[in-house]
């Protein structure tokens, strides 16, 4: 079941393993440093089962637009890998089967923050906590 209070706009707050994270998935070590140190934006908008994220920063911006239970193409870093979301428990719950393997990227607000937590092929586990932008 869908939780709207997922939508909006939210800026990081803090991360936990996003270093790590960009490593296993192939990033060169000045790309890591840089977006370790960027404060992306996500925009979040809900329109029934269509979806819209718009992620903003000072290195990229992007947007996936998708709709929920269908398959769709993504792109991280150049690799294009197909993906599906589902709401699982109130999470929204992203699998994407790219060239690593499966990133499991599941979206969530508890206590007014947005949790993004990611899971990478080799068991590495990436949380990024945004704010609501007033």
């Amino acid at each position: 079941m869908a939780d709207d209070s997922i939508s909006g706009k939210w800026k990081l707050d803090r991360s936990e393993n996003f270093e790590e994270f960009l490593e296993e998935m192939g990033a060169p070590w000045i790309a890591r440093k840089a977006a370790a140190k960027s404060s992306p934006t996500q925009e979040i908008v809900l329109n029934g089962d269509e979806i819209e994220v718009k992620i903003s920063s000072m290195m990229s911006n992007n947007v996936m637009k998708f709709t929920v239970g269908t398959e769709f193409e993504t792109e991280w870093s150049k690799q294009k890998s197909k993906a599906m979301a589902n709401w699982e428990d109130g999470k929204l719950v992203m699998k994407e089967n790219g060239a690593n393997g499966e990133v499991v990227t599941t979206r969530h607000v508890e206590g007014g923050e947005l949790f993004m937590i990611i899971t990478t092929p080799k068991g590495v586990v990436c949380k990024r906590i945004f704010k609501k932008c007033e």
